[in-house]
C-alpha cells in the first residue's frame, strides 16, 4: 500500500495520482513494495542552468523521460509507478511538467484535462519558471504554459513522442518533423562547447549563442573558465545544411 512509504528528508512528503496507475511523490523513500515501483529518471535527464533559472526541460529530455517511463510501465504492468521528484519547489515544477508532457505526447490527454489531474499545484509547493538571469523576476512562466506551447507544437506535427496518421490536408505544414528528431544531433548542438543552437521552428527559425571575433583565424576559443566561444566561420556549414539564408543579430557586436 502506497500509504505505508516513509517519509524522506525535510520538507512535507507528498503523494498524488495523476492518471491510471501513475503517481507523483516527494519528499519519500524510494522503497519498494508489492504494488507499488519507485521510479527516478536517469541523471541524462536534468536541466543545466545558465544562471538563476531552473526549467523548463528541453525537447530532447521531454523525450527521453517519456521513453523512460514508459518502459518502466511496461515492465511492470501490475503496479502502481510512483514517480519520485528531489524535494524542493523547483524540483516539483520540473517533475510535474515531464509527466503532464508524457501525458500529452504518449497518451493524447487534452492541457485542459493535464491541468485538473495537477489541481492541487499551486505556488505553494511549485515555482514558475523564469529566464536566464539573475535579476528579479519580471515574468513567470507556468507549467500551464509550457504544457500549452508544447500542445500546439504537438498540433502542428513538429514535436511527437511517436508516430501519427498522416494529417489531413486542413492541418498546418510540417516542413521538418521533429518527431524524427535525431537526439544525438540535437543534444550535439545543444552542447554550449558544440554551438549552443537549436532549431525553435523547424524549418524556418534557428537560436544560436552569437558569434564573437576570436581571432587568429580560429573556429572558436576557450577562456580560462572554460566557456567558449564562436566565431562566425564555426556556422557556416552548419548553417548551409539547415538551410539558413539570413542572420539577424540580437546582441552588441563582439
Amino acid at each position: 500500500d502506497t500509504r505505508h512509504m516513509a517519509p524522506s528528508g525535510s520538507g512535507k512528503p507528498m503523494l498524488h495520482p495523476v492518471v491510471g496507475k501513475l503517481y507523483i511523490a516527494q519528499n519519500v523513500s524510494s522503497s519498494v513494495g508489492k504494488f507499488y515501483r519507485c521510479f527516478s529518471p536517469p541523471n541524462s535527464i536534468q536541466y543545466f542552468p545558465l544562471c538563476d533559472d531552473f526549467g523548463p526541460m528541453n525537447i530532447a529530455s521531454v523525450l527521453r523521460f517519456i521513453e523512460a517511463i514508459s518502459n518502466e510501465i511496461d515492465n511492470f504492468p501490475t503496479q502502481k509507478i510512483i514517480y519520485i521528484v528531489n524535494s524542493g519547489k523547483r524540483s516539483l515544477s520540473n517533475g510535474a511538467f515531464l509527466l503532464g508532457s508524457y501525458m500529452l505526447l504518449k497518451l493524447k490527454v487534452s492541457v485542459s484535462e493535464i491541468s485538473r489531474c495537477f489541481s492541487w499545484l499551486d505556488s505553494s509547493i511549485a515555482e514558475p519558471f523564469r529566464d536566464a538571469t539573475f535579476a528579479p523576476v519580471d515574468f513567470e512562466l507556468s507549467v500551464l504554459d509550457c504544457w500549452r506551447g508544447l500542445e500546439k507544437a504537438m498540433r502542428w506535427e513538429w514535436v511527437a513522442a511517436s508516430p501519427s496518421p498522416v494529417p489531413s490536408s486542413s492541418s498546418p505544414p510540417s516542413p521538418a518533423n521533429l518527431r524524427q528528431l535525431d537526439l544525438s544531433e540535437y543534444e550535439h548542438y545543444d552542447d554550449p562547447l558544440n554551438g549552443d543552437l537549436h532549431e525553435v521552428v523547424p524549418g524556418k527559425f534557428v537560436a544560436f549563442k552569437g558569434p564573437k571575433d576570436v581571432g587568429g583565424g580560429r573556429e572558436f576559443f576557450d577562456d580560462s573558465r572554460g566557456y567558449r566561444y564562436f566565431s562566425p566561420i564555426y556556422y557556416v556549414d552548419i548553417f548551409r545544411e539547415l538551410g539558413v539564408t539570413d542572420v539577424v543579430r540580437l546582441n552588441e557586436p563582439e
